[in-house]
């Protein structure tokens, strides 16, 4: 099957706000055997949205989704517009009025009436997290897909409706599996597995590089299916060491995950980073479970002050370096019993390197129950993918550590 995503809003079209939703559409319809064929960001205008629908109406795409304009204020028109093209009549949805009340209570305000009507054709999308619902529409053997804009709200109306609603209507789909790996760059992978990719001409496998991590998907089509799992099998072998996950689950949800099962729990003290690696595990669900302190010592004085690095240990190795970090995690050892703790120090640049220290050296200690580790690792890049694949290689070598204790 073949698809069109027209994303709809002038935000989206002027670049203040990036389109993320035409990607991870896309990625999904992927997943599950139906190729885009054609993506289109537009504004606000009837007369736009009008001709991008005749467009699809007279194409070979069997799916049309569009994205944005559900909203309760004026310039959301996309439903009003589709809904008419397509001749229909709407009405007060009781689903959609029982979701408007769960979120406001009975009293709302008059303008967010809008989103309760629908056609009765509609099959109605939940939205978990904002008040407009999306709407699925079947006329004349093409699938109208209308969804929110806001990413937040529109990832899980897809993976939580829209996928299996298609996965109905497609039936038996492609196999994909998604691995995260770390530990090499894409090029030394791509020379690590090379006999791997000669082995199986029929799977599909292409890589995905994002910064410190690179995500591989394997993918076959229901006639392949036993040479698929013998792929993966093999996989799975060779990259034992750099396999974090094969959910779409990302490094710090997985350490997150890791922590609650060993029912430990971890602080951080970061200087170059931030607050950077606290804030990436915090931002998973339930991490309060595990976290217990993030302290950002930026300043030498801080670190004394706080940590009780010495002041002779800064002046004899500098302040980036292994001893300093070894004293951070020792310092923050004294201010708690946590089970794991994370000493950062380094040079995010663009300035303060030097021959000896370069932009981009970080130096790190990891104390996983009174063991402890300090190494370093130079990162290429501006000053904030410095510090994003600092925090990302550090949350990996901690799941070395820790993943078969």
């Amino acid at each position: 099957m073949k698809a069109c995503i027209l994303c709809i809003g002038e935000e989206v079209l002027n670049g203040k706000v990036i389109n993320t939703n035409a990607a991870f559409i896309s990625r999904e319809l992927d997943k599950i055997g139906i190729r885009t064929e054609r993506t289109v960001v537009i504004g606000d205008d009837p007369k736009m949205i009008e001709a991008e629908l005749s467009l699809f109406k007279n194409s070979d795409a069997e799916i049309l989704v569009t994205t944005g304009g559900l909203g309760p204020t004026r310039d959301d028109i996309t439903k009003e517009v589709i809904f008419r093209s397509l001749g229909l009549v709407t009405e007060r949805k009781s689903e959609a009025l029982k979701h408007l009340e769960d979120y406001f209570g009975k009293e709302y305000p008059l303008c967010n009436e809008r989103q309760v009507l629908f056609p009765k054709e509609a099959f109605i999308l939940e939205n978990k997290l904002g008040t407009a619902n999306g709407a699925i529409i079947r006329q004349q053997e093409k699938t109208y897909i209308i969804l929110v804009g806001p990413p937040v709200e529109l990832v899980p109306m897809v993976k939580d409706s829209v996928r299996p609603y298609l996965l109905k209507e497609t039936g038996e789909s492609d196999s994909v599996v998604d691995f995260l790996v770390m530990g090499k760059g894409e090029s030394e992978f791509e020379e690590y597995l090379s006999s791997f990719f000669n082995k199986y001409p029929k799977i599909k496998i292409a890589s995905y590089p994002g910064g410190g991590q690179i995500r591989y998907e394997i993918r076959s089509n229901p006639q392949d299916r036993d040479e698929y799992q013998l792929a993966l099998l093999d996989f799975r072998n060779l990259m034992a060491e750099y396999i974090i996950s094969d959910n779409g689950e990302g490094i710090e949800e997985v350490i997150i995950k890791l922590l609650k099962k060993k029912q430990w729990r971890i602080s951080i003290c970061e200087s170059c980073t931030g607050g950077m690696l606290s804030s990436m595990l915090v931002n998973v669900p339930g991490a309060s479970k595990v976290f217990e302190e993030g302290f950002i010592t930026y300043s030498n004085n801080s670190k004394m002050k706080y940590l009780g690095v010495k002041e002779e240990t800064i002046r004899e190795h500098g302040v980036v370096s292994s001893p300093v970090v070894l004293e951070m995690i020792e310092g923050l050892k004294k201010l708690n019993q946590a089970d794991v703790l994370i000493g950062v120090s380094g040079i995010a640049g663009p300035g303060g390197g030097s021959l000896r220290k370069p932009v981009g050296l970080v130096h790190y200690g990891i104390m996983v129950k009174n063991e402890s580790i300090s190494e370093a690792k130079v990162f290429k890049g501006n000053r904030e993918q410095i510090r994003k694949k600092a925090c990302l290689w550090i949350l990996y070598r901690l799941f070395l550590l820790i993943k078969d204790r």
